[in-house]
């Protein structure tokens, strides 16, 4: 089975108290419960980047265009016990947008200190590869988790 096509997109800013990165409780389908990025799957007929540009605009209301993006890479998540939810994301980030984050039916996005993140109430992968993300590095990353879904049982920077 091919792993799904996905995109994550950081948006970042800048405050008097330092930068900040916008995430969101999930609060339906795959993740749902968790602090995640905006993001989800690439749809027929549009590139990774204009789904990333829906997917912001659905999550949280904020309007980010295509040459707003940058993009950083991508990370590859393996279920070996469950490989239906297997995933290949390209990730973005950008630092402008119009518009204010508002909750929608999928997530109640939040800013959140890149210094001072969320971690346990996000997925147990995020500690391997955000950092890398924050610094704005390059990044092609394979994570592979444990039977129990949700543990990692490695994460390989190529």
């Amino acid at each position: 089975m091919k792993p799904r096509p996905v995109v994550l997109c950081f948006l970042f800013r800048e405050t008097a108290a330092g930068s900040e990165v916008l995430l969101g409780l999930k609060k339906t389908g795959f993740g749902s419960g968790r602090i995640v990025t905006l993001g989800g799957g690439v749809e027929p007929g549009e590139t990774e980047a204009q789904a990333a540009v829906r997917e912001v605009a659905e999550e949280s209301g904020v309007v980010v265009g295509v040459a707003q993006l940058t993009r950083l890479g991508r990370i590859r998540w393996r279920f070996p016990s469950q490989p239906a939810a297997d995933m290949d994301a390209a990730i973005f980030t950008a630092a402008e947008w119009t518009g204010t984050p508002q909750p929608t039916p999928e997530v109640d996005p939040a800013w959140y200190a890149v210094d001072d993140l969320p971690w346990d109430g996000m997925w147990d992968d995020a500690r391997h590869w955000l950092g890398s993300v924050i610094a704005g590095d390059q990044l092609d990353v394979l994570v592979t988790l444990n039977s129990d879904n949700r543990t990692v049982l490695s994460a390989v920077f190529a």
